[in-house]
């Protein structure tokens, strides 16, 4: 399968070098997680007599973010912004053209030009284009879960907040009802919109541990006496 020889090099531009020896995986760890959903998603019931194309799919899924590690060596980023906000159509354009320069040579030339028009137009609510709306729901689905509070947690870390603003944003965000619309309006199908439910009820449990740790209140519960002595 082409996308084989593609990985290595989507991983070589996105793997962030950090000095002599350490690197900074979490742009190509997103990316790798967004090929594998995409293929996934590509089974999808409501797209049932369909058949996206996986290679230009997947390669689509690699580059779709390259836009963020082009920009941070042009030097218009730290490296705790990547990211940290949606990816933009210029992005887009930055990522499609290293997906032509990187992976174009390797894949067919059809295959290639899909998966550049993918990424242009994953961004367009209104696209038709069968591969760039399963970019578009796999990207989103990454974004929740457990994966939204590590991304929030990596940006309040490096603004130097402290943590319990973590728990402070999530409560506000539920309080105007935020994810209520983003399931609405960011997902185009019901199973996607579903499965994302279920990664944000993982998120409220966490939030709701990390606010009891915070508070010290389970050990408040358990020294607290149950009731009048005997």
């Amino acid at each position: 399968m082409p996308i084989e020889r593609v990985v290595p090099l989507a991983k070589q531009l996105l793997v962030l070098p950090m000095g002599d020896t350490r690197q900074d995986f979490w742009l190509w760890e997103h990316s790798e997680r967004v090929m594998h959903l995409t293929q996934e998603l590509a089974g999808l019931p409501e797209i049932s007599g369909k058949s996206p194309d996986a290679t230009a799919l997947a390669a689509a899924a690699l580059f779709h973010d390259a836009g963020w590690i082009i920009e941070f060596h042009r030097g218009g980023l730290e490296r705790w912004q990547l990211l940290a906000r949606p990816t933009n159509d210029l992005q887009r354009e930055l990522g499609a053209l290293a997906l032509l320069e990187e992976a174009g040579p390797l894949l067919p030339a059809p295959t290639a030009r899909l998966a550049a028009e993918a990424i242009r137009q994953c961004n367009r609510r209104g696209t038709d284009l069968l591969e760039a709306r399963l970019l578009a729901e796999a990207e989103a689905l990454d974004e929740m879960g457990m994966i939204y509070v590590l991304r929030q947690f990596r940006q309040y870390q490096a603004e130097g907040r402290p943590l319990r603003q973590l728990v402070d944003s999530w409560q506000r965000q539920k309080e105007y009802r935020y994810w209520e619309v983003r399931l609405t309006n960011t997902f185009r199908y019901e199973a996607t919109r579903e499965l994302a439910r279920r990664r944000l009820e993982s998120v409220e449990a966490f939030m709701a541990a990390l606010a009891r740790d915070l508070a010290g209140e389970d050990v408040r519960q358990y020294l607290r006496p149950s009731g009048p002595s005997a």
